[in-house]
C-alpha cells in the first residue's frame, strides 16, 4: 500500500490491496514537507519515515472500503503494531518514505 503525496499536494491511496508493504511517495519532498500535506494527520520524527493517522489512512481507503479491504488493513495494522510501527497513543502508523 502506498499513500501518495502528490505535486499539488492531494493524497491519494495507491496499491491499495498490498497489505504486506507500507510506504509513502513523496516525490522531491523532505518528511516535513510530506507530513504538512496531511495537515495534522501526520507527523515527520525523522528524514526516513512519516507517522500517519491511522483514521487519515482508514478514511484514504473508504473508496476501497470492501470488508475485504477493512480485514487486510486491520492485519497490516496489526503486524505493524507487533513491530513497534504504531503509537497506540497518537494512533498513528509508520511509513517509509520513497522520494
Amino acid at each position: 500500500m502506498i499513500v501518495h503525496v502528490h505535486e499539488d499536494a492531494s493524497i491519494t491511496l495507491d496499491d491499495a490491496d498490498t497489505f504486506t508493504a507500507f510506504s509513502v511517495r513523496a516525490p522531491g519532498r523532505s518528511s516535513a514537507e510530506a507530513a504538512a500535506a496531511f495537515g495534522m494527520d501526520a507527523q515527520a520524527r525523522d528524514e526516513d519515515h512519516l507517522w500517519i493517522s491511522i483514521a487519515r489512512l482508514r478514511a484514504l481507503g473508504r473508496t476501497h472500503g470492501s470488508l475485504t479491504w477493512q480485514t487486510g488493513c486491520d492485519g497490516m495494522l496489526g503486524y505493524a503494531k507487533s513491530k513497534g510501527w504504531v503509537d497506540e497513543e497518537q494512533r498513528l502508523v509508520r511509513a517509509h518514505i520513497e522520494r
